[in-house]
């Protein structure tokens, strides 16, 4: 669904204006009276839409159909909304959102060329399947630094494979000088549908953490973050990020590992309320039909989307 062309949306608007300029002047109050309650009407109906898509998330919480629902598609309606609103909220974010890997590229392209320092974007791809990833890109040295983060792993999964690969081949057609690109797997993911929602909720952490990015960007830059033509496994991504990063992880035996390699956070806090990595996961835990899931991320999605209708 890509969102509306700004000619047609101007085109109309300005159609909404001279009709309005046309009006005799004795009845150019009524129009506009007339055409602020429709527009009224219109932005209280879209957030009864809203309200009710929310109150269908929460139900699903409710009887655990959370765990096998497909969310992907309504998440790819909602993230242009979501991306508008995250930049809101944090003005010198610079995320994007990409329809295509392509667009992805271009949009870099761009953000280079207007010597932008850091910036986030969330890619999207519908090749083969709905599957959203994570980018980050920073300035290391007058070189631009792009790391792909997978939510998932590229093992068996087609949509991460080919969403990794068309990125890359983007990035080589735009030929961008001093580009440096590496792709990650963070294998956090594990109900089917969440990966444009924690895609969204890593492009806030790489932006207000960005400083725990720089040791991980400046490997990369010099070429010792990865072998060449491969990409960064979970177990070496590890060392790389704090704890904080984490705290979606819905499998708990890859939790397990995390805090295996980093010992050091089993006991640190990771959020406001003070809880550690283990404790949240229990908070959370949800268990249907012998599979047992961190329900966090569905939670994470349905504070979302009712931050659109603030």
């Amino acid at each position: 669904m890509k969102p509306q062309d700004s000619n047609t949306a101007q085109s109309s608007s300005q159609t909404q204006e001279g009709a309005l300029a046309n009006e005799p002047v004795e009845g150019l109050s009524t129009s506009i009276e007339q055409h602020t309650i429709e527009k009224e009407k219109n932005i209280s109906f879209q957030r009864e839409k809203l309200q009710g898509i929310i109150t269908s998330l929460e139900n699903d919480i409710t009887s655990g159909y959370w765990i096998i629902a497909y969310y992907e598609n309504i998440d790819l309606k909602m993230m242009p909304a979501l991306v508008k609103q995250a930049n809101k909220k944090y003005p010198e974010m610079n995320l994007q959102f990409a329809l295509t890997p392509q667009d992805f590229a271009h949009s870099l392209q761009e953000a280079i060329g207007r010597n932008v320092q850091c910036s986030r974007y969330i890619v999207n791809t519908q090749e083969k399947g709905n599957h959203f990833a994570v980018i980050d890109h920073q300035t290391i040295e007058n070189k631009a630094s792009v790391i792909f983060f997978e939510p998932t792993t590229f093992m068996n999964n087609i949509n991460a494979t080919l969403l990794g690969l068309r990125i890359k081949q983007a990035i080589e057609e735009c030929q961008l000088p001093e580009c440096y690109f590496s792709m990650a797997e963070m294998d956090i993911q594990r109900s089917p549908s969440e990966c444009g929602i924690i895609s969204l909720a890593l492009a806030k952490k790489f932006h207000t953490e960005a400083e725990e990015l720089t040791r991980m960007h400046k490997d990369n830059v010099r070429g010792v973050l990865c072998e060449p033509d491969t990409h960064l496994p979970p177990d070496k991504l590890d060392s790389y990020l704090p704890a904080r990063f984490y705290k979606h992880t819905q499998g708990a035996k890859r939790l397990r590992e995390y805090i295996k390699s980093n010992p050091e956070t089993e006991n640190q806090k990771v959020n406001k309320k003070g809880e550690t990595l283990g404790e949240r996961f229990k908070k959370n835990l949800v268990t249907k039909e012998g599979k047992a899931v961190s329900v966090s991320l569905h939670k994470k999605r349905i504070t979302e989307y009712k931050s659109l209708m603030i």
